[in-house]
């Protein structure tokens, strides 16, 4: 009775615990404005228009190459679709198909899917819709299931 446990005394290095609790309140003080620090500086980053305000050189640099790339992007689909189009590319293409058909003709037209692969893809599909339920019971409680359930029985049996 009245024993402390080995290395157990009446404070850290002879100091009491009111010592250690305004230690611990001076470090909780700390922490509180090193995080509210932290806090405004993430406000500041995300913050569009002070951003452009205090760069303004780097939000027009940016501006312009989205632009440009937009541009570039619709540019390019357009003269793709009109080249497509042409008569020379369309002939083109086919004598590529052709010549592709004459070096490997059973590539042509394959008739129905070998077993193997049948068997494959149903085991496939099975996995990916047992992977999707499980996913979808983890991210919806079961009680708003239920509660859905509920609500469209109580919907059919209304219309009966």
């Amino acid at each position: 009775m009245g024993e402390r446990a080995d290395g157990v005394k009446g404070g850290r290095d002879g100091v009491g615990s009111g010592a250690l609790e305004r230690e611990i309140s001076g470090i909780r003080n700390e922490l509180g404005a090193l995080v509210g620090e932290l806090d405004r500086r993430r406000r500041d980053l995300f913050d569009v228009g002070g951003q452009v305000r205090r760069h303004p050189v780097a939000a027009s640099l940016a501006g312009l190459a989205v632009a440009a790339v937009l541009g570039g992007s619709i540019a390019l689909l357009v003269h793709n679709t009109r080249r497509k189009q042409r008569a020379s590319y369309r002939a083109k293409q086919l004598r590529i198909a052709f010549g592709r058909m004459m070096e490997h003709p059973e590539r042509v037209a394959r008739g129905e899917a070998p077993p193997g692969e049948k068997i494959l893809a149903a085991v496939g599909t099975a996995i990916a819709t047992l992977l999707v339920k499980q996913a979808f019971a983890r991210a919806v409680p079961a009680s708003q299931v239920a509660q859905a359930a509920q609500a469209r029985n109580g919907r059919t049996q209304a219309r009966a």
